[in-house]
């Protein structure tokens, strides 16, 4: 059985994460849509593409120096 800790951390560090990475998407996407040169739906799906190549293609450079460099 799952420890009442480790899931109670699971779930504070999934809201953590979800909670930065919608104010970095926001900063970023947030001033075309205050400037009206795209629609809604088309920043969220512009977001989501981006958010998800960004973390399928790019994140194992950070992971390698994370682990190598900064934390031997």
């Amino acid at each position: 059985m799952v420890d009442s800790f480790f899931l109670a951390t699971a779930i504070f560090s999934f809201l953590m994460a979800f909670s930065i990475g919608a104010n970095d998407a926001s900063n970023g996407l947030g001033t075309c849509y205050g400037s009206k040169v795209l629609k809604l739906k088309y920043l969220l799906i512009l977001g989501a593409v981006a958010e998800f190549i960004g973390a399928a293609f790019c994140s194992d450079k950070s992971t390698a120096t994370l682990t190598k460099a900064i934390i031997p």
